[in-house]
């Protein structure tokens, strides 16, 4: 699949998960969405932004936000206003979330030695969830994760990286290293390797983290991801 296609296949998928047209992504105005299964949330591939949120605060994201460019609409004034919205439900702001997605193939990642590793398919995927050191990598729900792939040392896991299919059409990818094998490149060919696993699969990975992880951007650009959209999110507030 070409990058092109994989970017499509993304905007195509989230439109879907969100019950909006499938050019909603692509438009040059911004764009805004009724909804009750989350209270407010943003994206923008860089087109336009569009916002989904709940009835209550809908009408003051379409007054504030209407006319201002994507790439104004998440600077700090802006997000100081949503911020100051959402406090008076009770929420706050979850922080900024990259979304990567793997555009470049061509890139190869440095196999690190003194590790085997091993593939597992979704009907072992049930026996990583007795291991509680893996959350990052191991979604909520054992049922949704779709492929993993294992380095070991001397027998002890030492890290894992895995995919789900919690996102509608889209597979999420997580990574978890043990403290002491951190630093040695098994997360970059990890990442790498269960890209591919994926896309043999007719599947499109795609990797999350929040902006200020720059070893885990460092990363996934390794391991050739680029950066396709951004995500800000509504949280209950602790």
């Amino acid at each position: 699949m070409t990058k092109e296609r994989k970017i499509k296949y993304a905007q195509l998928s989230i439109a879907a998960s969100w019950s909006c047209p499938e050019d909603t992504f692509v438009k040059n105005e911004n764009a805004f969405f009724e909804t009750d299964t989350t209270f407010f949330e943003i994206i923008t591939f860089g087109y336009n932004t569009v916002i989904r949120a709940d009835k209550r605060i809908l009408d003051w994201c379409i007054e504030n936000f209407a006319n201002t460019p994507a790439s104004e609409i998440v600077d700090g004034e802006n997000l100081f206003n949503i911020e100051k919205k959402l406090r008076d439900y009770g929420k706050k702001l979850a922080g900024e979330h990259l979304n990567f997605l793997h555009l470049h193939p061509e890139i190869n990642a440095k196999k690190p030695n003194g590790f085997t590793y091993e593939l597992y398919e979704k009907d072992r995927i049930p026996e990583l969830y007795l291991d509680n050191r893996f959350d990052n990598a191991l979604g909520d729900d054992s049922d949704k994760t779709e492929l993993a792939i294992i380095a070991r040392k001397e027998g002890d896991i030492a890290a894992i990286a895995a995919v789900d299919s919690h996102h509608h059409g889209l597979w999420q990818m997580g990574i978890d290293t043990v403290d002491i094998h951190r630093g040695k490149g098994l997360a970059t060919y990890l990442i790498k390797e269960l890209a591919i696993e994926s896309e043999k699969r007719n599947q499109v990975p795609f990797y999350a983290t929040w902006s200020a992880n720059i070893a885990s951007m460092r990363t996934t650009l390794s391991a050739g991801f680029s950066p396709v959209w951004v995500k800000y999110f509504a949280e209950d507030m602790q």
